[in-house]
């Protein structure tokens, strides 16, 4: 069955085996009145010392109870219900990686069991790979579709992966066959939060209510989902008058919900709540260059470049929390994986430039390539984060063309992950790392895949552009050395489309 790893439980059978002891059938035939009684009335020692690895177990008692299970086994190593009584066990007193091997070796001898699919799909859940867990918990379900416990956990499974609709619908089920409680009902308010189904979600937590009241974070939550839902229909005033009373102890601020508002509303596809949001915004702090531009955006005006001012601002806001949101919760992983291209063509450089370094997540990768590494960016908090990696020989606040143009033929690799989608119109900036870039040398991009136009700007403020037309652009100054279609982060828990470049200097 390909969810076994042969060698290593081989490896963890050998010390279960070791863990047994020949004497323990002796010891407690003489020692342990219980286990006596229960042999003379059992039809057999291998069902007799089950029966008193059961009692111990109930009794909180694990350590007697796995061996009470090793001994059957030594005697019975064929019985399947033992390997599934001696998983529970090691499952209850933590020792997972045991328990793991036993549940499999159940599951090698009879894969028919949903109970045993269950227990290893909540074994492994965390452990590695998430497929390995769904498939775990799908098998159960295929076997008991009435299994809740088998529904919830895929469910789980699907929130903490960003399969919110998914999720949604597993949980869904759940309440389908009338078996849902609180704890369903708040995990199925989350998923359709997060799946931006905002009325569908204030309804869940509305339900979960009726079981106790909402606190922490499912109260934020239901108050967000019933004023965002209010917001979608068309009547943003009323809905931010209401969300107080809604919030109770854990409002906060009308600010923090409309920024919040209008990044799902512009991420999930609700451009008229988004548009009327950031008009909210905008007449009570007219002069902000973030919503100014985003604005713009979300209403697909005409626009060729990002305004200096909002990628200034709009860093300068969220630098601390940055890398933990991009990389933990988006999966971002282009710095090193463009990196990696890179180090595939060429494995060392004399003078390197990050460009658009933000944080510096790429610092760790580009430092196995070279030794000198600057980098540049518009926004100083982005580079105070960056220059606590301690990587960088030098870091400057600029413009990326203007740093460029002050650099002629300075760099022998121009590394600009995610630099391009803040840049509409590229033929200025290709024309400046050209001029910046020395014969031979590499320059090393990411895009956003644009659909239809040469760029086009997204709600999200950021510009896609078309393969073909940066391969246009360079083909004069640069020779495309290798192209790959990646994924470049989550959005909206979808995952967005992308093509890392590395060219070479003509």
């Amino acid at each position: 069955m390909d969810f076994l790893d042969q060698s290593a439980d081989d490896a963890a059978l050998a010390l279960l085996a070791a863990e047994g002891d020949a004497g323990t059938l002796g010891r407690w035939k003489l020692e342990t009145p219980a286990f006596v009684d229960l042999l003379e009335k059992s039809e057999s020692p291998v069902l007799a010392l089950r029966q008193f690895g059961v009692m111990c177990r109930r009794s909180g008692d694990q350590q007697r109870a796995i061996a009470a299970f090793l001994a059957a086994l030594s005697l019975a190593p064929d019985e399947v219900w033992l390997w599934r009584d001696l998983a529970a066990a090691y499952q209850q007193m933590s020792r997972t990686a045991l328990a793991v091997v036993c549940a499999r070796k159940a599951l090698a001898m009879d894969a028919t069991h949903a109970a045993t699919w269950l227990q290893y799909a909540i074994l492994v859940d965390g452990m590695g790979p998430a497929e390995r867990a769904e498939h775990a918990f799908l098998r159960a379900l295929a076997l008991d579709p009435g299994l809740t416990d088998a529904s919830f956990g895929l469910g789980l499974l699907y929130l903490k992966t960003f399969r919110f609709e998914e999720a949604a619908v597993r949980l869904g089920d759940i309440v389908t066959r009338g078996d849902a409680d609180a704890i369903v009902y708040v995990s199925l308010g989350n998923a359709q939060y997060t799946a931006a189904r905002f009325a569908e979600s204030a309804e869940a937590y509305a339900r979960a209510s009726e079981y106790a009241p909402l606190e922490g974070h499912s109260l934020r939550k239901f108050a967000r989902a019933r004023t965002f839902a209010a917001i979608i229909v068309g009547n943003i005033e009323q809905a931010l008058a209401d969300y107080p009373a809604l919030a109770g102890a854990e409002i906060e601020s009308l600010d923090q919900i409309t920024r919040d508002g209008f990044s799902l509303f512009s991420a999930y596809g609700y451009p008229d709540a988004a548009v009327a949001v950031g008009e909210w915004r905008l007449s009570r702090d007219p002069d902000d260059p973030v919503q100014q531009y985003l604005n713009n955006a979300v209403a697909g005006k005409p626009i060729d470049e990002v305004p200096a001012a909002y990628v200034e601002t709009y860093f300068d806001s969220f630098a601390a929390g940055f890398d933990d949101k991009l990389v933990g919760v988006l999966g971002y992983q282009v710095p090193r994986d463009l990196a990696g291209l890179v180090g595939g063509q060429r494995s060392t450089f004399s003078h390197m430039l990050d460009l658009g370094c933000g944080t510096g997540l790429a610092a760790e990768f580009l430092a196995r390539l070279g030794d000198r590494l600057v980098g540049v960016d518009l926004s100083a908090q982005m580079l105070a984060q960056a220059a606590k990696r301690g990587t960088y020989h030098a870091l400057t606040k600029c413009e990326a063309v203007d740093f460029l143009d002050s650099q002629p033929g300075a760099f022998d690799l121009v590394f600009a992950a995610d630099l391009l989608i803040y840049f509409g119109r590229l033929d200025e900036l290709i024309a400046a790392v050209a001029r910046a870039t020395v014969q031979g040398g590499i320059f090393a991009a990411s895009i956003e895949s644009a659909r239809e136009r040469d760029f086009e700007v997204l709600p999200s403020g950021r510009f896609a552009q078309a393969e073909a037309y940066l391969a246009a652009l360079t083909a004069p100054h640069f020779e495309i050395v290798e192209q790959k279609p990646t994924v470049l982060r989550l959005e909206a828990g979808v995952a967005v489309k992308g093509v890392l470049f590395v060219l070479r200097r003509r």
